[in-house]
């Protein structure tokens, strides 16, 4: 199997993860920013603490507008924060859904969802790019490149979750006398018995730059 065709599935995963967790991040953003500026700020009391390795969240107890008892217990595990019981603290909450609350300080934690969008996301959006890339320069060299019968020089190995082949061959210039190696791209099929130490290879090359090129891999399909 050719190991590009893998990868667009790997990145299409990657690309997809990281823009959903750039919407969520958003979401969580602008929840956070209408709660604190439509909802009800109120200063009430840290009743308990919950535990979670060596971080903490607080659980606040309060009352809404109707004068009725809340309880909000955090998510948002913390070791950078120190709370203690009988502790002030600032919270928001909606009036119409007094279960949406929030605490002053708890705005870090909806910007986490963005490191996944710029670690996944750019993982992935940055690969198919690359992917799209190729794809456009194999579709260009395929109608406009010049063709090279390049000489086959060996067969390269790779371990990566599985053994991947890589046919390297060269060609010299023959108007500059200039020496370019060319590789395929890496295939599950091992080439060995299908080309000879003396064959030839067809290389599609850029006429002004043979560092842009493609190789005719089509006998590893027989």
């Amino acid at each position: 199997m050719n190991r590009q065709g893998c990868l667009y599935p790997f990145f299409a995963i990657f690309a997809v993860a990281g823009l959903g967790c750039g919407a969520l991040g958003v979401w969580m953003v602008k929840s956070r920013y209408h709660l604190m500026n439509e909802g009800i700020k109120t200063t009430w009391t840290v009743i308990d603490l919950n535990h979670s390795k060596n971080n903490v969240a607080p659980v606040v107890g309060f009352n809404d507008e109707r004068g009725n008892p809340r309880v909000y217990s955090s998510s948002n595990y913390t070791s950078f924060e120190s709370f203690e019981i009988g502790q002030k603290i600032d919270l928001y909450y909606d009036p119409s859904n007094p279960e949406d609350v929030t605490l002053e300080g708890e705005g870090w934690w909806n910007w986490f969802p963005f490191i996944f969008l710029f670690t996944h996301g750019g993982v992935g959006i940055g690969g198919l790019y690359w992917l799209e890339k190729k794809r456009r320069l194999h579709q260009w060299l395929q109608q406009s490149g010049h063709e090279v019968q390049a000489k086959f020089t060996g067969i390269k190995e790779t371990y990566n979750k599985g053994r991947y082949y890589t046919v390297q061959c060269e060609w010299t210039d023959p108007y500059t006398n200039t020496l370019y190696t060319f590789e395929s791209e890496s295939s599950s099929k091992d080439p060995s018995g299908l080309i000879g130490p003396s064959a030839t290879i067809r290389v599609l090359i850029d006429p002004n730059n043979p560092k842009r090129y493609w190789m005719d891999t089509a006998f590893l399909d027989g």
